[in-house]
């Protein structure tokens, strides 16, 4: 009788403790190395990013030089909130070199479409005044070229400009692009996306504290505001950090994930706030931690021997 309710009690301890543990499996993470157990935080960087074309070269080049000031560590740790036109435009700058409007001035003007044409003649800047409508567009053309690198000075307003002309700026434009889309290339795979509704983007940010997160089971990485949660949870495919310090923190044992999003208002700022965070793509390796089962059997039997001796 004495051994029946041994074992009974055994069953019933044990069983309690491989129910808690697997109910709490969801939150026992581990990383393939790239974190060590411990307290983590994670800056999501915000920069305005501007709408019009002559905004977005400012905002190119003092990119580029801010990324050409942070060394190594700061860049590694410098995690970008990725807008879908920033996305688009970074994406097209990697790929070809140009972006937005800049397509414009490497046509040849008779390929250049009525919205085109009305883009350059924007332009506020004297053309020869005995040129023809395809020369002055040529000029304006060769006008925009030179505004990329700030270079307008350079422009010539009584100067027939040459296919051959424009052809030969082009190739200067790119290799004095090449520092900044070495930078960029450089802070991508810290890349946060706001605009989630791509698939094959690894780390996201939500900004609606409603937002369902079973509908975002494709995402890898997911920042998401709260107003409840603070720190992480896992959920079957993703793992999720709550924006803030709500008064609800979840952790674990082993780590400690806090991440905040900070709008910048100047690029100085970088330097700064790489050196109190984390860098988001070493998130990415995580995978939930592995649970061997026991051998329940042989395990009951040796505990029950033991006490039986006793």
């Amino acid at each position: 009788m004495k051994k029946i309710l041994l074992l009974f009690s055994l069953i019933t301890l044990v069983g309690c403790s491989q129910f808690s543990a697997r109910k709490d499996q969801s939150q026992h993470i581990t990383f393939n190395n790239s974190i060590s157990r411990g307290k983590y935080n994670f800056n999501l960087i915000s920069l305005e990013y501007p709408n019009n074309y002559n905004g977005k070269i400012d905002f190119l080049k003092n990119l580029n030089n801010s990324l050409t000031n942070l060394n190594s560590v700061q860049k590694n740790n410098l995690n970008l909130l990725i807008t879908k036109e920033m996305d688009t435009d970074f994406s097209s700058l990697i790929e070809t070199g140009w972006f937005d409007k800049e397509i414009i001035g490497m046509k040849i003007v008779e390929d250049l479409s009525t919205e085109e044409k009305a883009f350059l003649n924007d332009f506020s800047i004297e053309v020869p005044e005995n040129a023809g409508i395809t020369q002055k567009l040529l000029n304006r053309q060769y006008f925009l070229l030179l505004k990329l690198t700030d270079n307008e000075s350079l422009y010539n307003s009584s100067y027939l400009y040459t296919e051959l002309d424009k052809s030969l700026l082009m190739e200067d434009i790119l290799l004095s692009r090449k520092s900044i889309v070495d930078n960029i290339n450089s802070i991508k795979k810290n890349f946060v996306y706001s605009d989630w509704t791509e698939n094959d983007k690894k780390a996201v940010y939500i900004k609606n504290a409603n937002q369902d997160i079973n509908s975002l089971e494709d995402k890898s990485i997911i920042f998401k505001n709260s107003d409840v949660n603070s720190g992480f949870k896992v959920f079957p495919n993703s793992l999720v950090l709550f924006l803030g310090n709500s008064h609800k923190y979840l952790s674990t044992d082993d780590y400690e994930l806090t991440s905040n999003l900070v709008l910048v208002k100047s690029f100085d700022e970088l330097k700064n706030l790489t050196n109190d965070s984390n860098s988001v793509s070493n998130l990415l390796s995580w995978k939930r931690k592995d649970w061997t089962k026991n051998d329940t059997t042989e395990s009951l039997e040796n505990r029950f021997s033991t006490w039986e001796g006793k």
